[in-house]
């Protein structure tokens, strides 16, 4: 990072900081103005949750900062609509943390849309066909999201969503930096077999994408409880209450979000229910299986 006037934070000579977005555990995301380019976009800053991490955690250090690497080479792999671009890393080495640069959505996410209300069962259906247009993009170069939820849902001006934050994509080769013990996730939209701590795969990303479409639809969460412990119980040993407002999206919801992930169906089909739901024309069957999601991992 750079100053080049008092109170002015430049990265790397280049991307003027504007002021925060928003921030979570593992950092901010800031509106910045790219001096080189003349055009605004979107920083991602790690901030690890404890300052000390790097003196006292080097290995720790070391893996999340592989982890931000990893965000934006998984970005760089995926070229479609729905899935946030990746414009520049500003990586200054060992011991320190990337930035990431990106194309800066000013829509709001779907989190923001929920927080005013409910969707209905058809914007939902349309919405959540872009988002799985946007993980079938990403599973067909092996990349799994998980960590799909409304919140990584950002949207563009005229409401068409973008997924973000692949912040903890698993990558084939690259899967050894998922921390052991580790709630890699957020409970309330992971799938059963990711708590119980299997490797999951690209099912795993459509329960999600189904929670979410549920939340969506029925205003709240229906396994959601008090800690996230019991949260997390409730996502293995409960069963997942029919909705009773997704309408024709009822379908689709029912049939993914079910315990065994090989009972669900593949995306090519979930496009298709998604499709009907939507009042849209459904894509011809090619006869796909479960498996046509991706290439197993």
């Amino acid at each position: 990072m750079s100053r080049t006037e008092p109170g002015r934070r430049v990265i790397d000579g280049r991307f003027e900081l504007v002021g925060r977005l928003g921030g979570g555990g593992m950092g901010w995301v800031w509106r910045a103005r790219d001096l080189a380019l003349h055009r605004e976009v979107a920083v991602k800053e790690v901030r690890p949750p404890d300052p000390g991490l790097a003196e006292y955690d080097p290995e720790g250090a070391r893996t999340l900062r592989e982890r931000v690497l990893r965000e934006a080479r998984a970005l760089a792999r995926v070229h479609h609509p729905n899935v946030v671009t990746i414009h520049h890393i500003v990586d200054g080495g060992e011991g320190t943390y990337p930035w990431i640069v990106m194309e800066l959505l000013t829509g709001g996410s779907l989190q923001d849309r929920l927080d005013r209300g409910r969707l209905e069962p058809s914007e939902a259906a349309r919405m959540g066909r872009e988002v799985l247009d946007a993980l079938r993009a990403a599973h067909a170069v092996g990349i799994e999201h998980r960590d799909v939820k409304p919140a990584n849902v950002l949207l563009r001006p005229d409401g068409r969503p973008v997924l973000t934050d692949f912040g903890i994509a698993a990558v084939r080769e690259a899967t050894s930096l998922t921390a052991t013990g580790s709630v890699i996730g957020s409970p309330d939209y992971m799938a059963p077999e990711r708590v119980s701590g299997k490797e999951g795969g690209p099912a795993s990303d459509l329960w999600s994408l189904a929670m979410m479409l549920y939340v969506a639809v029925e205003a709240h969460h229906p396994l959601r409880r008090d800690s996230t412990l019991a949260t997390l119980a409730a996502v293995l040993s409960e069963d997942v209450p029919p909705p009773r407002q997704a309408g024709p999206l009822t379908g689709v919801l029912t049939a993914l979000l079910v315990k065994d992930p090989l009972a669900r169906p593949g995306a090519e089909e979930v496009d298709r229910m998604l499709a009907v739901a939507a009042g849209q024309a459904a894509p011809p069957a090619t006869g796909g299986t479960p498996a046509d999601a991706a290439p197993a991992f």
